[in-house]
């Protein structure tokens, strides 16, 4: 995406003009991010004929798109809406147009604010004919986000990209683009799953080939134009803010009043967010004297029960519901028998939370999972 620049505060949030006595019939479009989809010289750029993409909400009567440039109107370049929906409007970028916000006009008049997106308008490309990159350097198995390799052509080109293991070389997926023509970004996305079964932690490669101009020949196992690696990891870490790791009582194993310590106390601010260190399936999601408001979740592709406890409400999750890694369960809390807001975490083996398994010391999986979490 085109991110907001230096120098355009004003221009970002300025308002449009208040539709007030009934100047206007329609309602204003609300554009929440722009980027360049065809014709274009960068991934973050555009240029004159190139097909730009804003996305936001109440775009459906949307007609012009206005390249706003710098401060004041006198670079200001005007584009007709070559396609909207409800939640996008699409326009070509105008010969006289250049780098900054936008905004849309709709058929009555009615303006958008400047959008905080900018659009940078640059001549020529890398020089190369494919561009790749990865979106997020690091996938959580079982996470709503998965691995995503954003291509970029810069001339004609049959386009393949492949999956493969770093480690064995092992190739695990494989996604034919077609013939991409120049300009244009084509994405491939991964779950970290192959027929349905998670894949080993570790390093994972995109990479491209391409035939069909002089600059890349076809061969039968021709050598990739551009490659995007990432990291698979399986967890994590659960607290979203500031955090510090209980010792002493708060560790686990430490003698409490009648029983031992199950888990491990991880002390944030009341309030603040907690996600699933892993995917899977709800187990419980009750109330009790000393766990207060707590949720068990039996860990998708593993034999480990997660247990959290002393939520600040009850989790909106039912029992049975499926939860991705990094989903939202509820909130820090002081719920129950707890001295101070923190996150009892539990973690126990097969088959599960007191039904035949066993707590064991969750806190060297925490520690991992905060370094790269």
């Amino acid at each position: 995406m085109l991110a907001c620049g230096l120098g355009f505060g004003a221009a970002c949030t300025s308002p449009a003009p208040a539709a007030t006595g009934g100047a206007y019939s329609s309602t204003r479009a609300n554009i929440t991010s722009v980027a360049c989809v065809a014709g274009c010289s960068g991934f973050d750029s555009a240029k004159s004929g190139s097909l730009v993409r804003l996305t936001g909400t109440k775009m459906s009567q949307v007609s012009r798109v206005v390249f706003l440039g710098a401060r004041g109107a006198a670079d200001d370049v005007r584009a007709p809406v070559s396609r909207r929906t409800d939640t996008l409007a699409e326009a070509i970028v105008p010969a006289k147009a250049v780098s900054g916000p936008v905004r849309t006009v709709n058929g009555d008049g009615l303006r958008s604010h400047a959008s905080r997106a900018i659009v940078t308008i640059k001549v020529g490309g890398s020089g190369g004919p494919v561009e790749a990159r990865v979106v997020g350097q690091r996938v959580f198995q079982g996470a709503t986000r998965p691995a995503r390799l954003d291509v970029l052509t810069h001339q004609a080109l049959t386009v393949t990209v492949v999956l493969a293991r770093v480690t064995d070389g092992a190739v695990l997926e494989a996604w034919q683009l077609g013939t991409l023509p120049a300009g244009t970004v084509q994405s491939v996305t991964w779950n970290g799953l192959v027929g349905g079964i998670a894949q080993p932690v570790g390093r994972y490669e995109f990479r491209v080939t391409a035939s069909g101009t002089g600059d890349v020949q076809a061969a039968s196992a021709p050598a990739p134009v551009a490659t995007g690696a990432f990291d698979l990891v399986d967890h994590k870490f659960p607290v979203r803010g500031r955090h510090s790791f209980g010792t002493g009582v708060a560790a686990f194993g430490a003698k409490r009043d009648g029983h031992v310590h199950q888990g491990q106390d991880v002390f944030a601010k009341c309030g603040t967010q907690l996600v699933a260190a892993r995917g899977g399936v709800v187990k419980l999601n009750k109330f009790q004297s000393a766990a207060g408001n707590y949720l068990i979740i039996d860990g998708g592709g593993t034999d480990i029960d997660y247990g959290y406890m002393h939520l600040q409400a009850r989790s909106p999750l039912k029992k049975g519901a499926i939860v991705m890694t990094g989903q939202e369960i509820g909130r820090v809390g002081d719920t129950g028998d707890a001295v101070g807001c923190h996150l009892h975490f539990e973690m126990w083996s097969g088959p599960g939370w007191y039904t035949g398994g066993a707590p064991f010391d969750p806190l060297p999986f925490l520690k991992a999972w905060d370094k790269y979490s």
